[in-house]
C-alpha cells in the first residue's frame, strides 16, 4: 500500500495579498512561506520517504527543497501536480472579482467552476480533476512505498476530491500553507488518513 502524503506550498506575496495564485502566477515563496516549510521540515524525517514529487511552480519547488534538504539526490517534477491555470483572473485580487462576479464564489469564498466563463484562457475545473486522477492512478501502481507530493491549495483539494469521490467541490475547504493530507493507495482502494493538518503527524 502507497502512502501518499500531500504538502500545499508555503505562503506567498499573492496569497497573503489574497490574489488568484493559479499556474501562471509563478511566485517564490516569502519569507512567511520559508519559514512555514522550515518548520514543518522540522516535524519530518524525509529519510523515510522514498520519492518527492513536486509541482513545476516555484513556490512548490522552492517548498519541496526545503522539505528535502539534500536528502533526496532528484526530486521528481510533475506537471499534473501545477496549479490550475485561471487564465486572465491569474494574480487578480479576489476581492475585485468578487464584486463583479460574486455568482462564482461559493460560500468558503472559493472560485466555482463557473468561473472558467468569464476567466479567459482558463483551465476548467474538469481538465485539473482529469490530470490528477492521472497521477493518482500511477502512484497506486507503485507498491509498499512512502510518497511525498508538493503541490497546489486547489489540487489538494482536487486529489480529496477524486479520493473520496465527491462530486460537489464547495464541501472541501483549502489547506492553509503548509498544510499537510496523507492518504493510503492501492490499485483498488484509496483511504483518506487525515486532511489540511498544520502538524506532520505519522
Amino acid at each position: 500500500m502507497v502512502e501518499l502524503y500531500v504538502v500545499r506550498h508555503g505562503e506567498t506575496d499573492t496569497n497573503y495579498e489574497m490574489r488568484v495564485n493559479g499556474r501562471s502566477t509563478d511566485m517564490p515563496l516569502n519569507q512567511t512561506g520559508i519559514e512555514q516549510a522550515r518548520a514543518l521540515r522540522n516535524e519530518i524525517d524525509m529519510t523515510t520517504f522514498d520519492i518527492v514529487y513536486t509541482s513545476p511552480l516555484k513556490r512548490a519547488k522552492e517548498t519541496a527543497q526545503i522539505l528535502n534538504n539534500g536528502i533526496h539526490d532528484a526530486l521528481i517534477v510533475d506537471d499534473r501536480l501545477a496549479e490550475a491555470d485561471y487564465g486572465t483572473w491569474d494574480g487578480v485580487s479576489e476581492k475585485e472579482l468578487y464584486q463583479e462576479h460574486p455568482e462564482t464564489f461559493d460560500e468558503n469564498g472559493f472560485l466555482l467552476p463557473s468561473f472558467i466563463e468569464y476567466a479567459e484562457n482558463a483551465e476548467s475545473y474538469q481538465s485539473v480533476y482529469r490530470r490528477v486522477e492521472s497521477f493518482l492512478q500511477d502512484i497506486s501502481t507503485l507498491g509498499d512505498q512512502r510518497v511525498m507530493a508538493v503541490c497546489h491549495g486547489f489540487i489538494s483539494r482536487a486529489i480529496l476530491r477524486q479520493v473520496l469521490e465527491i462530486n460537489d467541490l464547495s464541501k472541501i475547504v483549502q489547506p492553509a500553507n503548509g498544510g499537510v493530507s496523507k492518504y493510503q493507495l492501492t490499485e483498488k482502494n484509496r483511504y483518506l488518513r487525515f486532511y489540511a493538518r498544520k502538524k506532520f503527524i505519522e
